[in-house]
């Protein structure tokens, strides 16, 4: 714990110099100017290596992704990994038996080749399908889906970092990494949009003319992504493993990041209510103080700051932050995060 703390209070250190200097990604901006992009430099170093290596697995895929001979074997795959991510269930039990059969299913490949780098990335899109329509609808189940990812990162590497390389391009907020909005800087609202991660909405008009863009979705439905997907990351850092290739530390990472380098809004907000909901209490085990001052931060300064905008769309998120902080949340374990060995339920008679 000591080194946590040594580790945490140098990261800390860093933190504030790069605030205090106005370095965003290694670059001294001029006083007044607003960054195009607004991320910590070692943040923005780790999301490129990941974005290259996600870039050749993606090259090295390319022309078996759409080969019509392959199309039945990608279906194979594609279903058989459906299935196992479906199945995913919270008791022990269920996790361990369903991280054996992706890894004994991925260890079906030859390493290095071709189908083995498809099921991977197929993998981890599937995993963080699941943010979406599971996770954002029962928070708990990102523990299950968490503990099992990482024992498949344990077992392949590159899995785990082809899953917080997507990650990253579903979520920027997930680096952590912030686009501020300037008048002019934009061909449109919607490219600024789609930069920070907007998708076309399920739902399109019927008058939608031919070849025009899609509607984008709602940003009430972006910000029900990102819940899904920060609490799914949460999760995913604080997974007792000793051979976690991406562990607490990196927890302690973002949050410091975030109210370090981003700036107060209804997105970090989001972010940052999400992400400390299911890691806060991991934080304080492993942090203490140290993470305690980052909760002063976000209570003196990131709270205060959103606060004085008078967002209506914002109140709520500020609302729940402050009932956190208020009631010090970070002191209980979040629900899901003990999980029973078995399945009980099909034993009990009503």
């Amino acid at each position: 714990k000591k080194e946590r703390e040594d580790a945490a209070a140098e990261a800390a250190r860093r933190a504030e110099e790069e605030r205090r200097t106005g370095v965003v990604t290694g670059q001294r901006l001029p006083s007044g100017s607003v960054p195009k992009i607004q991320v910590a430099a070692e943040a923005s170093k780790q999301e490129g290596e990941l974005a290259k290596l996600l870039a050749e697995a993606r090259a090295k895929v390319a022309e078996y992704s759409t080969a019509p001979a392959a199309k039945r074997e990608r279906r194979v795959i594609n279903n058989n990994i459906t299935v196992h991510v479906q199945q995913i269930a919270a008791t022990r039990q269920q996790i361990e038996k369903k991280a054996v059969d992706i890894a004994q299913f991925l260890n079906g490949f030859q390493a290095g080749s071709i189908q083995r780098v498809f099921a991977t990335i197929s993998l981890a899109k599937r995993v963080l399908t699941q943010c979406d329509s599971q996770v954002s609808k029962l928070n708990r189940f990102a523990f299950a889906l968490a503990e099992v990812s990482v024992r498949v990162a344990v077992f392949d590497a590159t899995f785990g970092q082809v899953l917080i390389a997507l990650l990253h391009e579903a979520c920027v907020l997930a680096v952590p990494k912030y686009y501020p909005f300037v008048q002019g800087r934009y061909a449109s609202d919607d490219e600024y949009f789609k930069l920070m991660g907007y998708v076309a909405a399920e739902e399109q008009p019927n008058d939608l003319p031919e070849g025009a863009p899609p509607k984008l979705e709602t940003t009430d439905n972006f910000c029900r992504r990102i819940q899904g997907f920060m609490l799914f990351y949460a999760a995913y850092t604080q997974c007792d493993n000793p051979r976690h290739p991406h562990g607490i530390n990196h927890a302690w990472a973002w949050a410091s990041r975030l109210v370090n380098r981003v700036p107060p809004n209804r997105f970090s907000a989001t972010a940052l209510e999400s992400f400390t909901k299911h890691a806060g209490f991991a934080l304080w085990s492993a942090y203490g103080a140290q993470f305690g001052k980052i909760l002063d931060v976000v209570d003196r300064e990131f709270l205060p700051t959103l606060e004085a905008k008078d967002d209506a769309d914002s109140r709520p998120v500020v609302s729940r932050m402050r009932t956190y902080l208020n009631e010090r949340g970070f002191l209980r374990a979040p629900e899901g995060r003990e999980m029973p060995n078995t399945d009980t339920s099909s034993n009990t008679r009503l």
